[in-house]
C-alpha cells in the first residue's frame, strides 16, 4: 500500500465493558470515513464484553479474536496482520489509553502522524512517551517501577526516554526489524521492540513526548471511585498493595532482561 496514513494497532481486555461508553462517545476516529487512519487493527481476548466487541467492529476495526491474553504476544499478532496487510506505518497504542487521549488531548492525537511523518531523518520506531505533568498523573507504584525502567532503557539507547507508556510507532523498516525476533510475551515488548531496531540501525530510534498519555485507568472506574470517597481513595486501595508493588517490579525487571538480551549485554 502506498497510503500517507499509517494503520492504528491496539490490544484490548475489557470484560466488563468499561470502555464502551467512551468508545460510543469517541469512536468515529477510529472509522475509516473520520480520515485519521488506514485501518484499525485490534487484538481482543475472547473474555472482553460483547457490547465493545461489537462496537469496534460497528466502526470498521479488524478484530483480531482468539484468546489473546498475553500483551506482548497479543501486539505482535497486530502488528504482524498490519504488516501483511501492507500498510506503511504503524501507531500502536493500547486502547484504553487511545480512547483517553482521544477525550482530553484530541488535537494532540489527531497531529501525531502528520507530526511524526515528516521527521528527517525518518525514525524507524518512535518511544511515544509522557511529558513530566502527564508521568506524574500515575500512581506511586508506576512511577517508580516504570521510572527504573525507563533508566535502564536511556542507558542503554544513549538518550533520555520513556518507553512504556503503552504506545510507539514503526515504519515498515522497524517493523521488519522487530517481527522476526520479537519473542517477549508480556509488556516487555515496551523495551524488547525499541532495542531491536536500535540494535539494527541506532539512528532510527526516536522519542516524542505527549501530554494524552496521562493515567487513563481512573476514567473507567468512576463508579468505584465514587464509592470510595474520591481518586486518591481509589489509588490506594486498587495500587497500594504489595502484590502489585512485586508485579509491576517484576515486568521492569523483566523489561531490562529484553533489553539485555537483544542487545547483548551480559548478566
Amino acid at each position: 500500500m502506498s497510503e500517507r496514513l499509517p494503520a492504528l494497532l491496539a490490544t484490548l481486555h475489557d470484560p466488563q465493558g468499561r470502555m464502551h461508553p467512551a468508545l460510543e462517545g469517541r469512536g468515529a476516529a477510529l472509522a475509516p470515513a473520520g480520515g485519521r487512519y488506514a485501518a484499525v487493527y485490534v487484538t481482543v481476548t475472547d473474555a472482553t464484553h460483547p457490547a465493545v466487541r461489537a462496537g469496534l467492529a460497528a466502526r470498521g476495526v479488524e478484530v483480531i479474536g482468539g484468546k489473546n491474553d498475553r500483551v506482548g504476544a497479543a501486539r505482535r499478532l497486530a502488528l504482524r496482520t498490519a504488516y501483511e496487510a501492507g500498510h506503511g506505518a504503524f501507531f500502536y497504542c493500547d486502547l484504553d489509553r487511545w480512547l483517553h487521549w482521544e477525550g482530553r488531548f484530541p488535537e494532540e492525537l489527531a497531529s501525531l502522524p502528520g507530526r511524526l511523518t515528516a521527521r528527517r531523518p525518518q525514525p524507524w520506531y518512535v518511544c511515544l512517551g509522557r511529558t513530566r505533568r502527564a508521568f506524574a498523573t500515575h500512581p506511586a507504584v508506576q512511577r517508580v517501577a516504570e521510572g527504573a525502567t525507563n533508566r535502564a532503557a536511556s542507558l542503554a539507547l544513549g538518550r533520555r526516554l520513556d518507553a512504556v507508556a503503552g504506545a510507539c510507532w514503526l515504519t515498515r523498516d522497524g517493523a521488519a526489524a522487530v517481527l522476526p525476533h520479537s519473542v517477549e510475551e508480556t509488556n516487555a515488548t515496551d523495551l524488547e521492540w525499541p532495542a531491536l531496531v536500535y540494535r539494527a540501525d541506532r539512528r532510527r530510534v526516536a522519542y516524542v513526548a505527549t501530554e494524552g498519555l496521562e493515567f487513563e485507568t481512573a476514567e473507567f472506574y468512576a463508579p468505584e471511585i465514587g464509592a470510595l470517597g474520591g481518586r486518591a481513595a481509589w489509588e490506594r486501595a486498587q495500587y497500594e498493595r504489595p502484590e502489585v508493588w512485586r508485579t509491576r517490579l517484576r515486568l521492569a525487571a523483566d523489561s531490562a532482561d529484553a533489553l539485555c538480551r537483544v542487545l547483548g549485554q551480559k548478566k
